[in-house]
């Protein structure tokens, strides 16, 4: 039987660099890799745990709290970093704070389709914790969803995510995604 499942990585992350892009960014702008990065950070807490079984994957993290928290320190952290390399300051605290927080909400609606054998044994994804411990996902908000939905829901998503960035976005429009890696090009004026 299959046990906790949740969306991968380079999916969070893709999705973090649509939204960004839906939000009028270009995929060279600072704010697109901060977004995507921000859609991954809950899943930091993999790595976490190897220093504290505290952070075991999809508890702390994957709640609006956690979300929250991991905003404020991703915000604080840029801050501090880009003003050492980019002084002044290129992008406002709240506006850093606000991206951070869209890729991590985006994080959890996509975990939302993550699939556990019962709602009795699940204690991952407990977004409303400490209000209200009820696990977000698929089968748990509708229990005849089977795993098998569950598998295509995400490999249908992946599909069109990777279709939309790479053949429309890359292909039709000329937009690199790879280009948000590029720091030389994140602050140039005038650039949208």
């Amino acid at each position: 039987m299959p046990g906790a499942e949740s969306m991968n990585g380079i999916v969070h992350f893709g999705t973090g660099y649509l939204a960004a892009r839906a939000l009028g960014y270009r995929e060279h702008r600072f704010e697109t890799l901060y977004v995507a990065v921000a859609a991954y950070s809950p899943d930091f807490d993999a790595q976490l745990s190897r220093l504290s079984p505290l952070f075991a994957h999809g508890i702390w993290t994957h709640t609006l709290v956690g979300v929250i928290a991991m905003s404020v320190v991703l915000s604080v952290f840029a801050r501090v970093v880009l003003a050492w390399f980019k002084p002044p300051f290129p992008v406002p605290f709240g506006r850093l704070l606000g991206l951070a927080l869209l890729g991590g909400i985006s994080h959890l609606v996509l975990d939302g389709f993550t699939f556990y054998e019962s709602a009795a044994d699940a204690t991952h994804h407990m977004y409303f914790w400490p209000i209200w411990n009820f696990p977000w996902h698929i089968n748990t908000v509708f229990p005849a969803v089977s795993f098998t939905v569950r598998v295509w829901v995400e490999v249908a998503y992946s599909v069109l995510l990777g279709a939309f960035v790479l053949l429309y976005q890359w292909g039709f429009r000329k937009q690199n995604p790879f280009r948000m890696f590029n720091p030389r090009r994140w602050f140039l004026p005038n650039e949208g």
